[in-house]
């Protein structure tokens, strides 16, 4: 063996399931970079699993280890370690950009070589006794940059479940009586908590509406020796990490497809790059097309060669068969008794959400959505291929209409009655997904009486430059000024990037009477604040100030309902708030189909005393904002 030469690492093989009866130890697997440590003769090295050299990415690491006085080498993690021992890869990339706070530390878990003795052949339950011998007196004083990985006690069951609820990345299974082998094998194990690894970089989209440098990443992997896409990611991404990463993938652009073949579904304007970069995501499952679903972004690897990325796929349980089988059999899927056709089809490809996954979410939401939108004339956004391909604002319904919806005839500027969508329950809400909605846009008044508006709407839309912090401190100001007039408001996210303001009023005005209040409102917000605010919806004088959005309240215009996903890369909702919660909101669309879906039924819905005892809209009202003006 030569004297502080490196060393190839031993790797775990994802595994379904962990493995039951004895000869097992488990380890948590940790969320950073693997890297061998090679102590020889005072110097240190640090060696990423295929060889690099990363000594000098982490000198604190590297002055803590040389510190120790031993001959040696280590095989560990370097990780950044948080609250509960749960290691934050988002940190530990920070730490290596010069940004943040945090210290990585290297946690030992195997010792490889002691003294110039190769140990590679003894068990494991040696090599740890001998770690823990070497290490445990070396590392009780002196700061916790170097620790010694600790060993997990339980069930593997239990284990995993409680790696999963605690937002660990998995557990690691070794068994004891082996000694250390060479690349991937059945000695070493992992089980993951939901699905992660990493993918090749294949290009980029433009960024849509307000977003910076890119909209998402296209990935790929080898199969069969060729490059195979697997699907885009469009979620996790800061602004700050866009911009980088844009500036990165510019320098490797190339107008040729890495790919072998062109797969269907891409979208239009790729921008293609040379396959250097790798891209570490985390996703549900793969999609029956080889796709990926809810895929997130978690930052760049260049610990591991390109070449030898590929689908990681683990070894198969009775339990995964049936799951499988399940899935499988999803062709047609029923959702709150509505037939969904073509359920595995993406509609939002950055995250890699289906039809089936829509139609979920109304479902999720119909208890608080319908008081919103049921009985009302529905103005429709479909997007029968899904967000990224043409997508068409509706407002008539054409052809026969399903079962479950209802219409209403409205007389139009034709003079011709054309009939509207109604939806009264949630098999109505699920049959819009069914065919292609992606936004849901009601009246400001209901069916029954289409011409006595209830609701009053104010779109808050910054324009270029605005902070965030202005958005929200302009909703508290409409909600003051509205106050003052004797009006409550509610507020809402746009699932876009600003906040609609919204007014119950009893239905005894007329559309000419809201429309001309809400006027009055934006003007009197512009005049008084003309640094702040605009009442003109001037795209060009927008710079630095917001528009107050008055034009929702007219006859036959529509503002998205309550809860409605919108048709942005993002598939940001719609999301109701109390006022309270205004304040800790940091964007339009932080709330998501993903994020809602997955999250905890609030108690109490922050809108449920809208619909109680709504105040008229007078005419002494509009005076008070003429008069001020």
């Amino acid at each position: 063996m030569k004297s502080g030469a490196f060393l190839p690492l031993q790797l775990a093989t994802l595994v379904d399931a962990a493995p039951k009866g004895s000869g097992w130890v488990w380890e948590p697997k940790f969320d950073g970079y693997r890297l061998e440590a090679v102590l020889e003769r005072g110097n240190i090295r640090l060696f990423t699993r295929s060889g690099h050299d990363w000594t000098d990415r982490f000198p604190d690491v590297a002055t803590r280890l040389a510190g120790l006085g031993v001959r040696a080498t280590f095989d560990g993690e370097v990780v950044i370690l948080e609250r509960g021992a749960r290691s934050n890869f988002g940190r530990l990339q920070e730490y290596l950009a010069g940004q943040g706070k945090a210290k990585p530390s290297y946690v030992v878990f195997d010792l490889l070589t002691h003294d110039g003795k190769d140990l590679r052949e003894l068990a494991l339950r040696e090599r740890r006794k001998q770690l823990q011998a070497l290490l445990s007196r070396k590392l009780a004083r002196g700061p916790r940059t170097v620790r010694l990985g600790t060993r997990l006690t339980g069930s593997p069951d239990a284990l995993i479940k409680r790696a999963c609820e605690c937002g660990h990345e998995g557990i690691i299974g070794k068994r004891e009586d082996d000694g250390y082998s060479a690349g991937r094998g059945q000695s070493w194990i992992k089980v993951k908590c939901g699905h992660r690894q990493e993918f090749v970089v294949l290009g980029y989209t433009d960024p849509k509406n307000s977003r910076i440098g890119l909209g998402s990443l296209l990935l790929g992997v080898h199969e069969d020796g060729a490059l195979r896409y697997a699907g885009r990611v469009g979620s996790g991404f800061s602004d700050a990490t866009l911009g980088k990463l844009h500036a990165r993938l510019e320098s490797l652009a190339t107008t040729t497809s890495p790919l072998a073949e062109r797969p269907a579904g891409l979208p239009r304007g790729v921008h293609w790059v040379r396959p250097k970069l790798l891209a570490e995501v985390s996703f549900s499952e793969w999609t029956r097309d080889g796709s990926l679903r809810h895929p997130v972004f978690l930052g760049l690897r260049d610990d591991k060669p390109v070449r030898n990325i590929q689908r990681e796929e683990p070894a198969v349980s009775r339990t995964s068969k049936k799951r499988t089988a399940a899935t499988a059999s999803e062709k047609d899927a029923s959702v709150s008794g509505v037939e969904i056709t073509h359920p595995d089809r993406v509609v939002y490809p950055e995250l890699g959400l289906t039809k089936l996954d829509v139609a979920r979410y109304f479902e999720r939401v119909a208890s608080r959505m319908l008081p919103h939108v049921a009985g009302r004339p529905l103005s429709l956004v479909r997007c029968p291929e899904g967000s990224s391909e043409q997508c068409f604002f509706q407002k008539h319904w054409v052809g026969a209409l399903p079962d479950t919806l209802e219409s209403v005839g409205i007389t139009q500027s034709d003079k011709a009655k054309h009939p509207y969508v109604v939806v009264r329950d949630v098999k109505g809400l699920v049959t819009l997904a069914q065919w292609g909605v992606m936004e849901v846009h009601p009246w400001g008044a209901q069916a029954d009486a289409p011409e006595k508006p209830d609701r009053i709407f104010f779109d808050l839309d910054p324009g270029p430059g605005v902070k965030w912090a202005a958005v929200r401190e302009a909703a508290q100001g409409v909600r003051a000024l509205l106050e003052e007039l004797g009006l409550a408001s509610w507020v809402k996210t746009s699932g876009g990037k600003g906040l609609h303001v919204v007014v119950p009023i009893e239905r005894r005005s007329t559309w000419d009477d809201v429309a001309d209040f809400a006027k009055g409102v934006a003007v009197h917000l512009a005049t008084h604040f003309p640094d702040r605010f605009i009442a003109k919806a001037s795209k060009a004088a927008r710079e630095g100030v917001i528009f107050v959005d008055w034009l929702r309240n007219t006859r036959g215009a529509t503002a998205v309902a309550p809860y409605s996903p919108r048709a942005r890369a993002a598939a940001g909702v719609s999301m109701p708030l109390s006022w309270r919660a205004l304040g800790k909101l940091t964007a339009g669309d932080e709330y998501t189909i993903v994020t809602v879906q997955n999250a905890p039924r609030t108690p109490r819905d922050p809108w449920h005393e809208m619909l109680q005892h709504p105040p008229r809209l007078t005419a002494a009202m509009k005076r008070r904002l003429t008069v001020s003006r």
